[in-house]
């Protein structure tokens, strides 16, 4: 009796075989079934691989992975972290495959058109996802630093001088490509801060510090924030310590590039004259600077249209949420409110169209989770004073965690767990 494996190994082919890579046995249904499990193998590993280069939090992509598997008649065993997945089958000899993984880049459609084959039991290609043209994803990152602006309040010079900024963070995401992508957020911030610094030095009367962090808002790491809190909720330690540390230290990146930027800035230009944050901006611009943070956002993220706009809601409800749906108790019950009232919506959208949450609340939780509020208050630290026009938001970031992390845990719990292999 031949065994499947006597077909994976060249060498061992007799020499009156014809030429291939496989033994060719008089018994071809042998050969076709190693061929058909040893395909079914790599697409298990192949799902895993592409949910994890998408952005999808690690215990979900184990969840997914095992699913896939079980839907095919395959069992196996999936550890994933940030950084790494560990697949066993127990089926196969306990056979082992580790794969050590670039960190996430985000890629919401990808996500999309992978959940969707998975759900449909498919073993086709993942069909490559549709990326918007270089030009929208430029004027996408013109416009968050605005749009952050608007919805924070500042000073007209702030706003205009903003997308000047947005500009030149697109220009260091095409430099800092491939290899050189681990610099991109420490160059971006450099640069910002020297430039904002040479502005000022000018003579104009600019915020420099919210001006600088406007600017860099895209790289401040909402998603692993909020997968790391979604991880920790569901009691996965290990991703969620990782993915918490890791958002630490691009915040690191961040805040170390704009004072190193700021303050060479000073000795190449001379001093700036900064001026505190003060809010100009009309009652109405708020309304309007949200769609487009939304849309840009989006639009980064490589999202599919269809799904921004389903996620319009969750952005409105994670910017103005913690005002109105504080049930007359403050911000804390307010922001606990809407983590709850986001992650229902998304995981019932998610549940509709068959697909995750994540691609729907992502956009509301960026928006909410106090990525930027750590930046703003290691910034307020240092300077001693606010830097801007909202009263004390860089101190709320350890009560914001702790209700957002709450708020996702009640959320979760109004939904049954008996299919938690189903995700949704």
């Amino acid at each position: 009796m031949v065994t499947p494996i006597d077909y994976l190994w060249p060498d061992t082919r007799h020499t009156s075989d014809p030429p291939g890579p496989f033994r060719v046995h008089p018994n071809s249904s042998i050969l076709t079934a190693a061929m058909s499990s040893q395909h079914l193998v790599d697409k298990i590993v192949e799902t895993g691989d592409t949910l994890h280069r998408c952005g999808c939090a690690p215990y979900k992509i184990a969840k997914y992975v095992i699913h896939y598997a079980r839907i095919n008649g395959v069992n196996v065993v999936v550890q994933a972290s940030p950084t790494s997945i560990n697949y066993q089958f127990p089926d196969y000899d306990n056979k082992v495959i580790f794969k050590q993984l670039e960190p996430a880049s985000i890629d919401l459609s990808l996500l999309a058109n992978t959940i969707l084959r998975i759900n449909a039991s498919s073993s086709a290609p993942v069909p490559a996802p549709k990326r918007y043209p270089a030009w929208q994803t430029m004027f996408a990152n013109m416009a968050i630093p605005p749009a952050f602006l608007v919805l924070v309040g500042s000073t007209v010079n702030a706003v205009i001088i903003a997308f000047i900024l947005g500009f030149l963070v697109w220009v260091c995401q095409y430099l800092c490509r491939n290899d050189h992508k681990i610099v991109v957020e420490f160059f971006s911030a450099f640069v910002t801060g020297l430039t904002v610094s040479l502005i000022s030095s000018l003579g104009v009367d600019i915020p420099v510090w919210a001006l600088c962090i406007a600017a860099i808002v895209l790289y401040v790491p909402g998603l692993s924030i909020a997968n790391s809190l979604e991880c920790l909720a569901f009691n996965d330690l290990i991703s969620g310590t990782c993915l918490f540390a890791q958002s630490i230290f691009i915040l690191v990146k961040l805040f170390i590039g704009i004072y190193i930027g700021l303050t060479l800035g000073e000795t190449l230009w001379g001093p700036s004259v900064a001026q505190l944050n003060s809010n100009e901006i009309s009652g109405w611009m708020p309304f309007l600077a949200l769609p487009v943070l939304s849309l840009s956002l989006g639009i980064n993220f490589n999202a599919r249209f269809m799904d921004i706009i389903y996620a319009v809601p969750v952005s409105i409800l994670g910017m103005w949420g913690p005002l109105y749906l504080d049930l007359g108790s403050g911000w804390i019950i307010g922001t606990w409110v809407t983590t709850v009232v986001i992650t229902l919506y998304g995981t019932w959208l998610a549940k509709t169209l068959k697909l995750t949450g994540a691609i729907y609340i992502v956009q509301g939780i960026i928006i909410l989770v106090p990525g930027s509020r750590v930046l703003v208050g290691a910034s307020e630290s240092l300077l001693h004073e606010p830097i801007l026009s909202t009263p004390d938001i860089g101190l709320s970031a350890l009560l914001m965690f702790s209700a957002i992390v709450t708020g996702q845990i009640t959320a979760y719990s109004f939904y049954s767990q008996k299919n938690r292999y189903l995700i949704n």
